[in-house]
C-alpha cells in the first residue's frame, strides 16, 4: 500500500545517503554460503573504502545491515555507529518479505531487532531486503517501535527511469515514516538488474551527477542506494561513487542526511 499522507519536508535539497548489505549474509540465505568470511571481499574492501571516503567528506549515512551481521560481525556493525552512522536492519539473512507469511516474516524482523538491540544499536529504520515490503512488514514494525521504513512497494518494472529521480517521504497507514526511493538510484539495480542490461560506471556517473544537479535547482529530495560489495569493491564502480558524492559536497547546497534524519521530519510534521 502507498503512502497515506505525504509531507514537505524541508526547503533545500536534501540527498538522503544509505548503503545496504554487509558481509555473506544475502549468499547465506541465498544458500551460496554457509558461514561467515572476515576476508569477504564486501568487509576486507568495500566497508574500509567506502567509510574512508565519508569520513573524507564528512558525511554520515544510514546503513542497512542483515540481523546476521550484528551475531557474525559485530565489531564490523559497531565500527559503523562508532564513526557517527545510522545502523539500520535489513532483515535476518536478506530474505525477500514480500514473498513470505506473516509468521516468518515476524520471526525475521524480531531476530534482526534482537541481533541488533544486543550491540546495543536498537534500530529505529528499516529496509526490506529485495525491496519490496510485502502486506506485513510495516505493522510488526510499527509494533516493535520502529519509526520508519525505507522500502518499496513499487516493482521496478513500474518504476520508470527516465525524468527526475526525486521522492517525498510521508506517512504509511501503520504510523511509520516512509523514506522511498527509486531504482534509478540503487547500484546494484543498474549494474545487475537492468532489463535493459547493465550500465557502464561512466553512464551511471553521467546520470547521477545530472540527478544532484537537476535536485539542487528544484530543491527536492532523493535517496541514493549504495552496496559495499559492488561499489566498493570494483575501482571503477568506486570512483563513480567518490566522484558523486564529491560534486555534492563541492555544490554545497544539498543537504546530505541519513533516513532517520528525514523520518524524523515527516514525525514532527505529523504531531
Amino acid at each position: 500500500m502507498a503512502p497515506v499522507t505525504q509531507a514537505t519536508t524541508n526547503k533545500r535539497a536534501m540527498l538522503c545517503l544509505t548503503f545496504d548489505n554487509m558481509g555473506q549474509a544475502m549468499a547465506i540465505g541465498a544458500g551460496r554460503a554457509g558461514a561467515p568470511d572476515p576476508l569477504e571481499p564486501s568487509l576486507a574492501i568495500g566497508y574500509p573504502r567506502i567509510l574512508g571516503l565519508l569520513d573524507e567528506l564528512d558525511l554520515q549515512g544510514t546503513f542497512f545491515i542483515e540481523g546476521w551481521n550484528g551475531l557474525h560481525h559485530p565489531d564490523r556493525v559497531l565500527e559503523l555507529a562508532e564513526r557517527g552512522h545510522e545502523v539500520g536492519l535489513h532483515g535476518w539473512v536478506h530474505e525477500p518479505l514480500a514473498s513470505l507469511d506473516r509468521r516468518r516474516v515476524e520471526q525475521v524482523i524480531h531476530d534482526g531487532t534482537a541481533a541488533l538491540d544486543h550491540l546495543g544499536l536498537r534500530p529505529a529504520g528499516f529496509r526490506a531486503p529485495g525491496a519490496l515490503r510485502g502486506p506485513h512488514a510495516a505493522s510488526i514494525l510499527a509494533d516493535l517501535g520502529y519509526r520508519y521504513d525505507s522500502s518499496t512497494d513499487v516493482a521496478q518494472a513500474d518504476d520508470p527511469e527516465e525524468g527526475d529521480q526525486f521522492v517525498e517521504p510521508g506517512l504509511l497507514p501503520s504510523g511509520l515514516a516512509h523514506v522511498p526511493w527509486r531504482h534509478a538510484m540503487v547500484d546494484s539495480i543498474q549494474y545487475l538488474r537492468r532489463k535493459q542490461g547493465p550500465r557502464k560506471p561512466e553512464e551511471l556517473e553521467a546520470r547521477w551527477v545530472a540527478t544532484m544537479d537537476r535536485l539542487a535547482e528544484a530543491r527536492a529530495t532523493t535517496t541514493l542506494v549504495v552496496h559495499a560489495y559492488l561499489s566498493g569493491t570494483d575501482d571503477a564502480r568506486f570512483s563513480v561513487v567518490r566522484r558523486v558524492l564529491g560534486h555534492v559536497r563541492q555544490r554545497g547546497d544539498i543537504e546530505v542526511c541519513t533516513a532517520r534524519t528525514l523520518a524524523e521530519r515527516v514525525l514532527a510534521v505529523r504531531h
